[in-house]
C-alpha cells in the first residue's frame, strides 16, 4: 500500500488493469495508439562487412521487408565476431513479422539480408528478432498521440492519488530522454499536490488500487 503512486506502465497494458482513476484518464489510456516496430540482431563469426566490403559503421537502406542493415561503429578491425542490426522495420511490413514465430522471423531476416550480404548465411551464429507488439509487457513500441489535446492533458494530470509517467507522456516519445523528463515532471507535480494537503492520507476518495 502507498499514499501516492507514480505509474510508468505503458497505456497498452495499463488500460487493461482495473484501477481507480477518472473517466477522462481511462478514456485517454484506451485511445492512445502505439507504433509498431520490428528489430533483429545477428551475431556473425567475423566482421565480414569490414574485411570483405570495407564498410565501417553506417546503414544500408534497402527496398526489402527488413528495411535496413546497420553496422557497428565499435571494435573496428578487432578481427573477432560482431553483431549486425539485420532489420529495423516500421509500417505494414511490421505486421507481417508480428504474425511469425520467433524462428520464422529470424529465418526471414537472414533470407532478406543475404540478398545484400551473401556471407551472412555462412557467418551467422545466432540472433534475436523482436516484434514490440508481441512483447507482453509492452504490446507496442512507442506512443503515437495524434495531437496533445484534452486527452493528453487528462492522461498527464495528477488523478486522485496517481500520476502517470513515461515516454508516452512527454514531447520526446520513443526515447529514454522523454521518459526521464516525464518522470521528473510527474514527481514534481505529485509532490506539489501532496504537500498542499489537498488529499488527506486517509481519504477513501483518493485510494488507488
Amino acid at each position: 500500500t502507498a499514499d501516492w503512486c507514480v505509474c510508468t506502465i505503458p497505456f497498452t497494458i495499463l488500460s487493461q488493469i482495473e484501477m481507480d482513476v477518472s473517466a477522462d484518464m481511462r478514456a485517454a489510456m484506451r485511445s492512445l495508439h502505439y507504433h509498431e516496430a520490428f528489430k533483429a540482431g545477428l551475431e556473425m563469426r567475423r566482421r565480414f562487412w569490414e574485411e570483405d566490403d570495407a564498410i565501417y559503421g553506417g546503414i544500408s537502406y534497402t527496398n526489402l521487408p527488413i528495411d535496413q542493415i546497420a553496422y557497428p561503429s565499435n571494435e573496428m578491425h578487432s578481427g573477432g565476431p560482431g553483431v549486425l542490426l539485420g532489420a529495423y522495420v516500421y509500417g505494414p511490413h511490421t505486421y507481417a513479422y508480428n504474425s511469425m514465430s520467433p524462428d520464422e522471423r529470424l529465418e526471414n531476416v537472414l533470407e532478406q539480408a543475404s540478398i545484400i550480404h551473401p556471407q551472412i548465411r555462412e557467418e551467422f551464429t545466432t540472433g534475436v528478432a523482436v516484434s514490440w507488439h508481441r512483447v507482453p509487457w509492452m504490446l507496442g513500441c512507442y506512443s503515437n498521440w495524434e495531437e496533445r489535446g484534452e486527452a493528453y492533458r487528462a492522461a498527464a494530470q495528477v488523478d486522485r492519488r496517481i500520476v502517470c509517467a513515461g515516454e508516452h507522456l512527454s514531447h520526446i516519445p520513443g526515447w529514454q530522454e522523454g521518459s526521464i523528463l516525464s518522470s521528473l515532471d510527474a514527481i514534481r507535480r505529485l509532490h506539489e499536490v501532496a504537500a498542499s494537503g489537498l488529499y488527506s492520507s486517509g481519504s477513501a476518495q483518493g485510494d488507488t488500487q
